[in-house]
């Protein structure tokens, strides 16, 4: 079991943070802020960020929510990436899951691929990956098929609600 890294008070700040709408309502923010770019011994020690092709798919979905917020019949964002391997897309998946997820209290994603062998071994190795590297990965606990909150932080929003 995961259990907080950070004291109650830095904790709070962490929340306040994720949870701010510059970087709830900005994936792009959120993946910059989330992980380690650039820090020694991690293994982005060597990246600055995401790449361009992702930052755009990213500045769109931020684009999007802005131009539906406060709408009741939201437009459907509709974002297709075709290409080879190797270039990041599980990466993009992997950072929207946690995004959401982080961002969204009580959301649930749902993931799919076209075999159940790929979503196990490219697309869920790619999360378990992210999800080690995240500013709060305590937050979760991660199975070979899950991602829920890990038990202390649904007892903690549970009290404070």
């Amino acid at each position: 079991m995961q259990l907080p890294i950070y004291s109650s008070d830095e904790e709070q700040l962490l929340m306040s943070r994720l949870w701010d709408p510059r970087i709830a309502d900005d994936p792009e923010a959120f993946v910059l802020f989330a992980f380690p770019w650039g820090q020694v011994n991690t293994p982005l020690a060597k990246f600055k960020g995401p790449r361009q092709w992702q930052r755009d798919v990213l500045r769109t979905i931020k684009t999007h929510i802005q131009t539906n917020r406060g709408q009741i019949d939201m437009a459907t964002l509709r974002e297709a990436v075709s290409s080879g391997r190797g270039i990041g897309k599980s990466a993009l998946v992997s950072w929207l899951i946690l995004w959401m997820l982080t961002t969204r209290i009580g959301s649930s994603v749902v993931v799919s691929a076209n075999s159940e062998s790929q979503l196990r071994s490219v697309t869920w190795g790619e999360l378990t990956k992210w999800q080690a590297m995240i500013i709060n990965a305590h937050w979760w606990e991660i199975s070979a098929t899950k991602l829920v909150p890990a038990k202390w932080v649904c007892e903690l929003v549970e009290r404070d609600l």
